[in-house]
């Protein structure tokens, strides 16, 4: 994984400052599709912390996947943009993995709700 002698760059520092409001935001989410949209945000603030060539305009090269096990993906010219040194001697990838299983466990949570109250809905409709 790391190789000896090689400096690893943290930004546990930045992930700090993020989480707290991130976190309130996830629970103040009540759809699952709007969950994309706060894990988009929170990754483009933490990247335009780390990275002063990322900007706005990056907010579509970061993507929420629930359906993949990362749980997102960003572009690769936004890769190419950050460089293989920061992703690959950095704990930056951790991080929006991180951000990424709690935007998962909040986007399956609110999923299953639906779910269940659909299956409510079609048990009591039967009924009248």
């Amino acid at each position: 994984m790391m190789k000896k002698g090689k400096k690893m760059l943290s930004f546990v520092r930045y992930e700090k400052e993020l989480e707290s409001s991130y976190r309130e935001r996830l629970s103040s989410v009540k759809k699952p599709e709007e969950i994309g949209d706060v894990f988009i945000d929170c990754i483009l603030s933490l990247l335009k912390k780390i990275h002063p060539e990322v900007n706005s305009n990056h907010v579509e090269e970061i993507l929420f996947d629930p359906d993949s096990s990362e749980g997102y993906m960003l572009s690769q010219s936004l890769r190419k943009l950050l460089g293989d040194d920061l992703l690959k001697n950095s704990d930056l990838l951790a991080i929006i993995r991180r951000f990424a299983q709690a935007a998962l466990h909040r986007y399956h949570s609110l999923a299953n709700d639906e779910e269940r109250t659909e299956l409510f809905r079609l048990t009591s409709d039967k009924r009248d």
